[in-house]
Parts: C-alpha cells; structure tokens; sequence
C-alpha cells in the first residue's frame, strides 16, 4: 500500500469513528431524555452531518485507491486538507453537544425556555429563530456567539451538501446549578438579546435600526483622536460595542418580561458579589456599571408605565434600583485612570445610550399593554398563590407575563406569609423550608405558564387551523 493511501486510511478511520460516536451519542439522548424543539434539531443536525462525513469519507478511500501513482501524493493531500476541515467543526460541535445533552427539560425551565422562544419570534426578523440551551459549569449566563459557527458549517456544506445547518440556531448557556430554577432563569431574556443583536447586526442587508445605532456610535468614537493609533481605535471600538450590548440586552429583556427581569438580575449580581458600593458605579471592559444599568432599567419601567404597575409591591431589590438609579453620572468610575476610558464612557453615557434605548423599541413589541394586563390580573394571580393554587383560567385568563411579574412579587414580599400559613409561625425563620416553599412556587408558576401557552396554542388553532 503506498504511504500517502495508508496515512490516509489512517486519519479516515479516526475521524470515521469520531464521526459515529457523535451520531449514535446524540441518537441516545434523544431516546433517553426530552428536548425543547431547538435542541432536538440541533441533534439531528449533527447526527445527519455525521452520517454525511463517513460517507465521504469511504469515498475518499475509494478515490485514493485509484490514483495514478504520479498524481497520488497531490490527490491524497488534497483530500486530507478536506479532511482536516471536518475534524475541525466536529471539534467545535464537540464542545456544543454534551453541554445540549445535559439540558434536557428536567434540568431546565422548559416551560421560560419556550416561553422566551415564542416572544422571540415576534421580534422584527426572527419568526424562525430557534434557541439551543446549554449547562455549563461556570456560575453566569452566556451567549454562546453562533455566527462562527455558521460559518463553519458553511465550509463544511460545501462538500457534504446534505447536512445544512439550521438557520436562525442560537445557544444560550446557564449554570448547571441554575437549571430547574425558575426565577434566576429570567436572566435568559438578557442572552436572548444578544442572540437577536448578533442576528440584526449580520444581516447581508444591513439592519436599518441597527445601522443608525452604529451611525451614533461612530459619531461620538469621532470625536476622540484615536485614528492615530489603529490599535487604540480598535480596542475603543470594542469596548464601545461591549458595553452596547449589555445596554441593549437588558433594555430587550425587559421590554419582553418587565420587571421580574430587573429583580432577577437583582438576585444573580448579589449572589456574585458584584454589588458593592466601589462595583456598582465601575465601568470595566466589557460590562457599564450596574449603576449605569439600573437607571436604565428605572427610566425604561417608568416610560413603559411597569413603574406604577409595581407601585404595590416594596422589596429590597426594587429599592435598590430605585437607590443605584439615583446615582448621578458624575460617580461612574472606569477600569483605568487614563483619560480615554473615561471620556469614552461619558460620551456612551450621554449619546449613545439614549440611542440603544430606540433601537430596543423598534425591534420590540409596545409594553405598555403588558404593564395594564398585569395591574388587571396580579390580584387573581396573588390569590391563586396564597392558597397554593396554580394559577388559573378565569374570566380575563393571565398571560404569561403577568404571571411572571405577580409570582415573582409575591416571592420577594408574601413567601414568609404562605411558609406560615402552610408550616406554622415556628417555621417562618427556617431556611431549609423557606427554599422549598420557593421551589413550589416557581413549579406552579411554570405550570401556569404552560397551561397559558397549550390555552393560546388552542386559541390560535381554533382562529387559523390547525396547518
């Protein structure tokens, strides 16, 4: 056998048995667990793309076998370069598959995560999107950028054509700690709206909206005298688009979920210790303040009119807002003493925020009615979950997000009430049966949750058919 056949041979047989692990591995799960949609999507995309390399694989074989001995030495490294492209993205899809098995739906809020999905899809250009969760073990919510990954599917479609990465796929992490919570799990509304910024900034027709924010951004980064120096210019784009984003995707979410987004973000800050006094006001690179954050967060409730909707309900964690927002700009701190950062974060503070608040609204839906539907049915809902009742239909039927704003009320102000009302005063200061009584009201607001979304499937069938 000449050499270049056998190391050939060799490398195929390798990747062969790499490839069919993968596909009987995503096979498995998907008999053993169940999956929200995206995921189990996702697996059978992997699964027919590594069908579709053991294929081309034998093919190469077969190929290679019958080269003509001048030309073999070309051909073979031709067809390894080929190769090498595969091991490449089955390494990517490596890191993305395990992660995608351990978020089956009992160890995720299947219910938010559905939820999220379908709000996602009344976004302007994202009817088809679809959201991928990952576990991970690190104690924060990621989005994992997809873009990169497209793109390598899209080299490796060139020579397995039947294997077409599903369009619109995001992946979305949360701590594996998190999984079966549902409260912390708002913050998902955060990463979706990275998903959704990644999406609009990628489009081979530029975004409009997004175009006008990146117009202003310029602007302001124009006033500096970077150019000079294209790798300072660099670094202050980056930082700029960094701290764009978190802006973006806090504003997003809470034009989706209202405040229970603020509270939640309240809750996962706190347990990461990024709310002292001296980190609430600094800026670092890649995050603005939290200060920064939560007056955003205050302006946006009070124009959405949510401000007024919680009017009733006093926790620690809205007052914290309200005392973070109160903080004047003129205390924001930077990562560094130099000069630059801190004119940069002025300039961010003072003309592009104002402009990532107006692309937020015209990519999302009005949420004023939002905030009405809740003051009309938090009375309904609180009652149902102080007698341990899911909530339930009634003659103005709650919609999700009205149940996720009273539920998580009633957990920061009424949980002791319920702990006392069900154990007996002597169990009000106990923690074990404190955090119980919190796991049973986050089950029966999912169950809410998916009884509203079978009640609105059942509407929309019943208005448009069932194709």
């Amino acid at each position: 056998m000449q050499a270049g056949l056998a190391a050939l041979l060799h490398d195929a047989a390798v990747l062969h048995r790499f490839a069919d692990f993968l596909e009987e591995y995503c096979k498995e799960q998907e008999r053993s667990q169940r999956y929200i949609d995206a995921s189990g999507d996702f697996f059978r995309y992997a699964e027919n793309l590594a069908r579709g390399i053991k294929v081309k694989l034998r093919s190469y074989v077969e190929r290679a076998s019958r080269f003509p001995p001048e030309i073999a030495a070309a051909r073979v490294a031709t067809l390894r370069r080929e190769m090498l492209t595969f091991k490449d993205y089955l390494r990517l899809l490596h890191t993305l598959i395990k992660p995608a098995a351990d978020a089956h739906t009992l160890s995720i809020p299947a219910p938010l995560i559905n939820l999220a999905s379908d709000q996602l899809h009344q976004i302007e250009g994202m009817k088809d999107s679809r959201i991928v969760v990952l576990l991970t073990p690190q104690l924060m919510y990621f989005q994992r950028p997809h873009t990169y990954v497209k793109e390598d599917a899209g080299r490796v479609e060139k020579f397995i054509s039947q294997a077409k990465f599903p369009t619109k796929l995001g992946f979305i992490e949360l701590p594996y700690s998190q999984g079966t919570s549902f409260f912390t799990n708002l913050a998902i509304y955060h990463e979706i709206g990275h998903f959704v910024y990644e999406e609009l900034s990628t489009l081979r027709r530029k975004n409009p909206h997004i175009a006008a924010l990146e117009s202003v951004k310029d602007k302001s980064l124009a006033k500096f005298p970077l150019q000079k120096d294209p790798q300072v210019r660099k670094l202050a784009e980056k930082i700029v688009e960094s701290w764009t984003q978190e802006i973006f995707c806090d504003l997003f979410a809470l034009r989706l979920v209202g405040p229970a987004f603020s509270f939640a973000l309240v809750e996962i800050l706190s347990m990461l210790g990024s709310l002292s006094r001296q980190a609430t006001v600094t800026f670092d690179e890649e995050h603005p303040a939290p200060a920064c954050r939560f007056a955003e967060h205050v302006k946006l409730l009070r124009k959405d009119s949510w401000w007024d909707a919680i009017a009733h309900c006093e926790p620690e964690q809205k007052k914290l807002l309200e005392k973070l927002a109160e903080i004047p700009s003129t205390d924001y701190r930077v990562y560094s003493d130099d000069s630059g950062p801190k004119r940069l974060m002025g300039a961010f503070v003072h003309s592009i925020v104002p402009a990532i608040e107006k692309l937020v609204r015209q990519v999302t839906p009005r949420a004023a009615p939002a905030a009405k539907r809740f003051v009309d049915t938090r009375k309904t809902i609180k009652d149902c979950l102080s007698v341990g009742v899911v909530p339930h239909n009634t003659s103005t039927p709650p919609d999700p997000v009205s149940i996720i704003n009273s539920a998580f009320c009633f957990y920061l102000t009424a949980l002791p009430d319920i702990v006392t009302t069900f154990e007996g005063v002597a169990a009000e200061n106990d923690v074990e049966i404190r955090s119980r009584w919190t796991k049973k009201l986050e089950d029966w607001t999912m169950k809410a949750i998916e009884d509203s979304q079978v009640r609105s499937q059942f509407e929309r069938t019943q208005r448009d058919g069932p194709f």
